[in-house]
């Protein structure tokens, strides 16, 4: 016997209110015009050697600070107090992405991307502090160690980034870091779309 119609509006209305109490969040650092089409100019002369893959539109270039998942709309509150509590203890810094790399492995690599060859003190001091808030607030620890990079493709099946890696990366004009972002990443057949929930800038200012 099939269900009242008003019956299946109350199931659907249900579940649509329980999703909309998540929203898919991401800490990390905007990247300047001039910087996005730099990377774009880069990630083409990747194209052309690797062909197919999931290339990273343009807009959507960003440095990754720690990525959170789906998190209930109700610890937003929590997430902004701690973006403006992390953003005033690092005083801003800058970047040269300057090297093509994979992961997991350049042989085997899902994801082509983009960074530097130099470690940031600034960069990995950010992260620490994000990490060390985000557990007093209950979340899990981040297992993998956070590398400074952006994306520029992803591979369904692992390729071998052989003829990319060992060329010349185009200068990229310096990333000057200058605030902390929390982004909102909605999913849409067409891609992923990135929305800014709130930006601090860096060394103890209000947010933006």
């Amino acid at each position: 016997m099939s269900r009242p119609r008003s019956t299946l509006f109350s199931i659907l209305g249900s579940l649509a209110a329980f999703y909309n109490r998540f929203v898919r969040l991401f800490f990390c650092l905007e990247l300047s015009a001039e910087v996005r089409r730099a990377l774009a100019d880069v990630a083409k002369r990747c194209q052309k050697a690797l062909g197919e893959g999931n290339w990273v539109p343009e807009e959507n270039y960003h440095l990754t600070v720690r990525f959170l998942g789906e998190v209930e709309d109700g610890k937003l509150p929590e997430l902004l107090k701690l973006g403006a509590d992390v953003a005033k203890k690092i005083p801003p810094f800058s970047l040269t992405l300057d090297v093509l790399g994979g992961f997991p492995a350049a042989k085997r690599a899902r994801v082509l991307w983009v960074g530097p060859k130099e470690k940031s003190p600034e960069f990995s001091r950010l992260v620490e502090l994000t990490e060390e808030f985000l557990q007093r607030l209950g979340f899990p620890p981040e297992e993998k160690e956070a590398l400074p990079h952006v994306t520029l493709a992803r591979f369904k099946i692992p390729r071998d980034l052989s003829a990319v890696l060992g060329k010349e990366v185009p200068a990229i004009p310096r990333v000057e870091v200058e605030s902390l972002t929390l982004m909102r990443s909605e999913l849409r057949p067409e891609g992923a779309r990135y929305t800014p929930v709130s930006r601090w800038p860096l060394g103890g200012q209000n947010a933006l």
